[in-house]
């Protein structure tokens, strides 16, 4: 409720300022405005009160995630809104001050005040029409990323080797299985050899899974498909009557990638041996290196007893766990495959340029880097832009990913 009180009064510093733009048309246009304006801040109002009283999974699609997602739009739009409009406000407090202390009356309505009135109101507006392209039509026009890896000493066997790798599929999010299709489609038509799937599987309980299964049982891949739990897949953002029913809304989960065909990884290991090469795929539980999210996840239990292969792979949720655990303490693994950050689902990645506003929050926030090790190899780590979308429900800048990693030898 204090955060909504906050957001009343962003909405009226605003329309006080941008308001008078509206005095040359009818009271009904500028009724019809004001109800707009007001529309987003009501609705999570309503959706704040009935989260109170009924649980997100209950919810039908529309109103869990449209709503809201219209709502986010429209304060995304506010907040850009609101970059011209700053000299308008840093002039009216200079002329506060100057009225207050000098008794000098300034003018806060001239030309200069008309513009960047004008330019907010515009740029809000372009802001606004692109959320909705992004949640349209961008939100569904699937990438595929190829990486080549170029790797010292890789076993002849291993060469050529390709790994396609998706992550955060979210389904509770996706209003239609016909767009996830096509996106099978593009996955199957790569032929991996091995498919890996990075965590978050749903958003908020795991009865979002229903109706999905025909189709990702569909994924195939001749080494196997492998998957791990993401932050969202424990049900940890809703709430449940009894420890029990938490646990049971896992175990259907656990049972969804059994029936699709998926293995899933928790805290275990997996060796492949392709002729006589030993690759090695490890799946680690959610561990993240930040409190917000709750760490599931034990390395040091997933590794005990285990032999590294002539290649090794760790699939773990959160980036935020290759810096802070697994280059000092387990540098064996060659590639660490993750997802978690959506790359913000907006951002620009054109022309040469690489932004989102998640680089502020994650050091690794999409695509892939790489750092040496103290044993002289260098060690890879891969985050994934994710295929489906949570509280936007779009892309703009940063589209849905699949991507293809391929092995080669280094000379």
């Amino acid at each position: 409720m204090p955060f909504l009180v906050l957001l009343f009064i962003f909405d009226w510093l605003i329309l006080k300022n941008i308001g008078s733009l509206l005095n040359k048309f009818g009271s009904h246009i500028k009724r019809f405005f004001s109800v707009l304006w007001w529309f987003p801040l009501a609705v999570l109002l309503l959706f704040l009160l009935g989260t109170a009283v009924f649980p997100l999974q209950s919810m039908g699609k529309f109103w869990r995630i449209y709503l809201p997602g219209i709502a986010l739009m429209a304060y995304i739009a506010k907040v850009i809104m609101l970059i011209p409009l700053l000299p308008v406000f840093f002039l009216q407090i200079k002329a506060f001050v100057k009225d207050f202390f000098f008794r000098k009356k300034s003018e806060t309505s001239g030309k200069l005040f008309l513009f960047f009135r004008r330019m907010g109101l515009f740029i809000g507006g372009l802001a606004f029409a692109g959320l909705l392209i992004g949640s349209t039509i961008w939100v569904y026009k699937f990438k595929v990323h190829t990486v080549t890896l170029k790797i010292e000493e890789l076993p002849d066997a291993l060469e050529g080797l390709k790994i396609v790798q998706l992550s955060d599929l979210h389904l509770g999010s996706w209003m239609s299985a016909a767009p996830l299709q096509r996106a099978i489609d593009k996955v199957n038509a790569l032929n991996p050899d091995i498919v890996v799937f990075t965590g978050d599987m749903v958003n908020y309980s795991s009865a979002e899974v229903k109706g999905f299964e025909s189709f990702l049982a569909q994924v195939k891949a001749p080494l196997g498909v492998y998957a791990i739990l993401g932050n969202h897949d424990y049900g940890d953002y809703t709430s449940w009557k009894t420890p029990q029913e938490k646990e049971e809304n896992l175990n259907v989960l656990i049972d969804f990638y059994k029936s699709i065909g998926w293995k899933l990884l928790q805290n275990t290991t997996e060796v492949i041996s392709i002729d006589s090469a030993r690759l090695l795929i490890a799946g680690v539980e959610n561990w993240s290196a930040t409190p917000r999210f709750k760490r599931y996840g034990d390395l040091a239990k997933t590794m005990e007893g285990v032999e590294y292969g002539d290649f090794n792979i760790l699939l773990s949720h959160d980036p935020t766990h290759w810096d802070a655990e697994v280059l000092e303490n387990y540098p064996r693994f060659d590639l660490t495959l993750s997802g978690h950050t959506h790359g913000m689902q907006m951002g620009i990645e054109a022309f040469g340029m690489k932004w989102s506003p998640a680089r502020y929050m994650y050091k690794h926030w999409a695509g892939l880097t790489i750092q040496g090790n103290r044993d002289g190899r260098d060690n890879y780590l891969y985050v994934n832009r994710g295929l489906g979308h949570i509280a936007y429900p779009g892309r703009v800048g940063i589209l849905p990913e699949i991507t293809l990693i391929t092995l080669r030898k280094a000379n």
